[in-house]
């Protein structure tokens, strides 16, 4: 029998008590009801319900996520993402509406997925606590536009794009990060930081600001 590695168990057994330590706000998210999926002949779509309300955690949600992924109401608090290759939609009473999926097996698959993205969320809140309405709105109207005037417009093309403006528009939709582009390190710095002040520190991460 080979030596005993207790450094390897002591540190595995810390590892899974901040695993099991971590705050939670939702523990389990029921099916409710499965329709036919109106886009995709033989899918389903369906209805489930969190055992808790997560009204307070779906701003932040939002903030979770590129905007050009996501299409927020303020005034309802409603969140509808697009993630995972379908349309997921957030109620504050803890309703979840879904798309495009397989079967039943894949949708219990997808609200594990879902469950880990509201508890992150909540985990947020509790860090940074609830984002202004400023923040909010800032947030659900920013544009590539927007992006692009926080942007050097050098079109340096260090980031990968030939353009600010491109960058700007791929940005939104979350397929780069924002701290590809250089320039941002070092003499616009500023710029920066007059739009973190302008959509908060979560959508500034979100936006891949490293």
């Amino acid at each position: 029998m080979g030596e005993v590695d207790i450094f390897k168990i002591m540190k595995e057994a810390e590892k899974r008590k901040k695993i099991k330590e971590k705050p939670i706000l939702v523990k389990k998210v029921e099916i409710k009801e499965i329709l036919p999926c109106l886009t995709t002949p033989g899918y389903i779509r369906f209805t489930a319900q969190a055992d808790r309300e997560i009204a307070d955690v779906i701003p932040i949600i939002f903030l979770m996520f590129p905007p050009g992924k996501t299409n927020y109401s303020v005034k309802e608090n409603t969140l509808t993402l697009r993630a995972f290759n379908r349309m997921i939609t957030f109620f504050p009473n803890g309703k979840i509406a879904v798309t495009n999926t397989r079967d039943k097996q894949e949708a219990e698959e997808i609200l594990q997925k879902i469950i880990d993205i509201i508890n992150e969320a909540y985990r947020s809140y509790l860090k940074y606590g609830k984002p202004s309405k400023e923040t909010i709105e800032a947030a659900a109207k920013l544009s590539w536009m927007d992006i692009y005037n926080s942007l050097p417009k050098t079109n340096c093309g260090e980031c990968g794009y030939q353009t600010c403006s491109a960058f700007a528009v791929s940005l939104l939709q979350g397929e780069t990060k924002l701290s590809k582009c250089k320039p941002l390190k070092g003499e616009y710095f500023k710029n920066l930081e007059r739009l973190k002040q302008k959509i908060g520190e979560i959508m500034l991460n979100t936006l891949g600001w490293e």
